[in-house]
């Protein structure tokens, strides 16, 4: 829903990109435990590696070719080091001159000017980090057994109820 309301520029867009680049990022750490646990024996041991590690062992137990070099799995890795920015963020100090005309001075004077991070945030990145967390998902799924995918390419639950 995030990335819909990025794409259509709802107001408040550009959170909506850093929800969603953010999300995925967590989906792939989320993914790398869910899959870690199931098929890697004493997953424990490998719980405090970083997501990318834990792509690298689940993919080699499940016979992927991860070429982190190469989408989506360089796209994995960029995610992983926005997600570490995120939540591990430092102060940057911004100077920006500028000369504008008065026309552009009246267009872009409540601009306030974005940090290396905040540059990151973009339509563009926000869709990568989306279809890159699906194509994972889908390839480490396809890497196992249709009978073994339950819980893991969809969530889902059931129920039952009747009459009294």
């Amino acid at each position: 829903m995030s990335l819909e309301d990025a794409n259509e520029k709802k107001p408040g867009w550009f959170y909506s990109e850093l929800i969603t680049i953010t999300f995925c990022a967590l989906a792939l750490e989320a993914l790398c435990n869910a899959f870690g646990e199931r098929f890697i024996e004493n997953w424990s041991d490998f719980e405090s590696s970083t997501p990318i590690a834990k792509l690298r062992i689940i993919c080699s137990q499940l016979n992927i070719d991860a070429d982190f070099t190469k989408e989506p799995w360089s796209r994995a890795v960029w995610l992983i080091r926005f997600r570490n920015k995120i939540a591990h963020a430092k102060p940057e100090f911004i100077e920006q001159n500028e000369i504008w005309s008065r026309d552009e001075y009246d267009d872009l004077r409540d601009e306030a000017p974005k940090s290396k991070l905040e540059k990151q945030i973009s339509p563009n990145n926000a869709n990568k980090a989306y279809e890159a967390a699906v194509a994972i998902k889908d390839a480490l799924c396809d890497g196992i057994p249709i009978e073994q995918q339950h819980g893991l390419r969809s969530d889902g639950w059931t129920g039952s109820s009747k009459l009294v």
